[in-house]
């Protein structure tokens, strides 16, 4: 049986209780139109309204505060300190958007979405619909994203997707010309569970 020392309870309690005060100022924040005035404004500003709320990018601000504050950082005036918060977790969402968007025109533009169904992609481009893909995206395991990532996006060939598996242990290395083919498998599939989502079928 093992039991906590005193030292390490304080810091649990100490930990608890600063989350609570986080969450109050948050809290009363909230209540703030000035302040979600401001949030909705910088969503719109870097065009991020049609993929996230405010409160996508609150909830996210939150665990970066909670987590700067349990490290011992002070805090003189909350609100403007977690405004800047905020700020920082919109502008990083607008970086992280854009390399979907150019992932996703890469995408668009390939081959197997300009058959005689390309009526399908001015549906596809829309902004609504980016946000559509990336639920679309997240719904792939790790090694389909990978698959997906270096041989859409990047454009390596199967054999170096298969080589790049291996090295970040997705793959077990083998027989290389298996490997290939069971790494084209499942990029296929993938690539499929995609298209299904706008109605794209081979």
């Amino acid at each position: 049986m093992t039991t906590s020392s005193p030292t390490h309870s304080i810091d649990l309690e100490t930990n608890v209780l600063l989350q609570e005060i986080a969450d109050r100022n948050i809290y009363r924040m909230l209540e703030s139109r000035i302040f979600l005035a401001f949030i909705d404004q910088r969503l719109m500003q870097f065009r991020l309204n049609y993929y996230y709320d405010i409160m996508d990018i609150v909830l996210n601000a939150r665990d970066i505060a909670v987590k700067k504050i349990e490290s011992g950082e002070k805090v003189l005036n909350f609100q403007p300190w977690f405004s800047r918060i905020c700020f920082n977790v919109i502008r990083n969402l607008s970086h992280k958007t854009k390399a979907e968007e150019s992932a996703k025109n890469k995408l668009k533009n390939k081959s197997y979405l300009t058959d005689a169904r390309e009526y399908l992609i001015p549906v596809y481009t829309t902004e609504p619909n980016m946000k559509f893909l990336g639920k679309a995206w997240k719904g792939l395991n790790e090694k389909e994203r990978t698959i997906l990532w270096l041989r859409e996006i990047e454009e390596f060939s199967w054999s170096e997707v298969a080589e790049k598996l291996v090295i970040k242990r997705l793959e077990v290395d083998g027989d290389h010309k298996k490997l290939e083919d069971r790494v084209r498998q499942k990029g296929n599939r993938a690539l499929k569970k995609l298209q299904k989502h706008f109605g794209i079928t081979k």
